[in-house]
């Protein structure tokens, strides 16, 4: 995130972005503009974010990915067996826990499954977060939960979701939901998010960074088991 946040040139001054100040603005660059009169919405930092945006190559995320939404079945479809149901809470930037819920195969057997490099984006309840998959999958994913499948070759969909999960998406979607007292995120607005491009080779070299990341946290995971099982061994008792 470092890296990705220095190539844009905003390393020195994302941090500057929660300081207390206060600002005036006319309605006409207010409400009749966005349609929104929450405060929240117009805080400087925002500003300061669109206007640095603005010296960078940029596109809206929904010229780069098609959008997909899933499907909400409702608590009553519930079970303990079956094709696994994946929500927001199971959902993190690094990776999916796995659900405590299952739906009928039979009824949902068309519903969507997500496939290898389906970026999992969450709209409702914590907002933002985004999990790149690198297979294809045999689960579900609720209404909550967006499938976002690049389209455009000019952005790799590892630097896309390296993006996503950085402050300049989430200042984005903080100031869109934020007016809300259950955050939610509206695909429209979702679509509209501003992604900065950055060259080819720099998408790659972050890339492998974020790959390598995911395979030593894998690799940690592995050994933090073993040597859990090495201790819970050493203290069994002996019969």
């Amino acid at each position: 995130m470092y890296l990705l946040l220095k190539e844009l040139g905003l390393i020195d001054d994302m941090p500057q972005r929660n300081k207390v100040v206060t600002t005036e603005k006319k309605l006409s660059a207010t409400f009749l503009a966005s349609g929104r009169l929450d405060a929240e919405y117009y805080q400087p930092k925002y500003d300061y974010l669109d206007s640095q945006l603005a010296q960078l190559p940029t596109q809206r995320l929904g010229e780069l990915v098609e959008v997909r939404k899933s499907i909400e079945p409702g608590s009553e479809a519930y079970q303990t067996e079956g094709i696994p149901f994946v929500r927001v809470s199971d959902l993190n930037k690094f990776g999916l826990e796995t659900p405590s819920v299952c739906l009928d195969r039979t009824t949902y057997a068309t519903a969507p499954r997500p496939q290898k490099d389906t970026i999992l984006l969450s709209k409702d309840g914590s907002v933002g977060i985004a999990y790149k998959l690198d297979t294809d999958t045999d689960m579900i994913t609720s209404g909550a939960i967006l499938h976002l499948s690049v389209k455009e070759k000019e952005v790799l969909p590892d630097y896309l979701t390296l993006v996503l999960n950085s402050p300049i998406v989430k200042m984005q979607a903080e100031r869109d939901a934020g007016g809300s007292i259950i955050q939610h995120w509206k695909p429209s607005e979702i679509e509209q998010v501003i992604i900065p491009i950055l060259p080819p080779d720099m998408q790659q070299k972050l890339s492998e960074q974020v790959s390598k990341s995911f395979e030593l946290r894998r690799e940690a995971g592995v050994l933090l088991s073993e040597a859990k099982g090495m201790v819970e061994r050493a203290i069994e008792p002996t019969a």
